[in-house]
């Protein structure tokens, strides 16, 4: 997921690991809170897969009717979430708004989460990045994106062809 704003300053990721799975309302709650967080950059949502189809055994080729497979909406943007949220890394424009994404979480979180500063998105293009977006030219190895703020959030393993919402295009918050 991304959330787009235009950077300046240095900035910040944050990973807020929630002490339980989250419920899909849960999940939608907390995701709209920090989406009201001004300075958020993007967010990146991640945790255990819920599987569409029955992979081995008898019942193997069936249909998975998971009841944490459902429709969240968050901002202006509705997507179907695929994992039961264990984690969600924010990046932040600064320092000045880690604070308030953290009353954020509070709000939105009825237990405990911890919350910590790090480097979890990468900045620069991955293999990954290449293989899906490709280059420019053969003489210029830079990557052909519109909005640089995507790279590294591409799952190489993913089998949906577009996993990635963005809520607020070129919008300053």
């Amino acid at each position: 997921m991304v959330k787009t704003a235009s950077v300046t300053g240095k900035p910040i990721q944050i990973k807020i690991f929630p002490q339980r799975l989250l419920q899909p309302q849960t999940a939608e709650k907390l995701l709209n809170e920090i989406d009201q967080v001004k300075g958020v950059i993007r967010m990146l949502i991640g945790g255990k897969n819920l599987p569409r189809k029955v992979t081995s055994g008898p019942g193997t080729g069936t249909d998975v009717n998971h009841p944490n497979l459902e429709i969240i909406h968050v901002g202006d943007c509705a997507f179907e979430l695929h994992v039961m949220v264990g984690e969600v890394v924010v990046e932040l424009k600064d320092e000045c708004a880690k604070e308030e994404l953290k009353k954020a979480c509070e709000r939105a979180l009825p237990f405990s989460f911890e919350f910590k500063e790090g480097h979890f998105i990468k900045k620069k293009a991955t293999l990954t990045d290449y293989g899906k977006y490709g280059f420019k030219s053969k003489t210029d190895e830079r990557i052909n994106l519109e909005d640089e703020r995507i790279l590294g959030l591409i799952d190489p393993h993913a089998k949906a062809e577009n996993n990635l919402c963005i809520i607020n295009s070129e919008e300053e918050k």
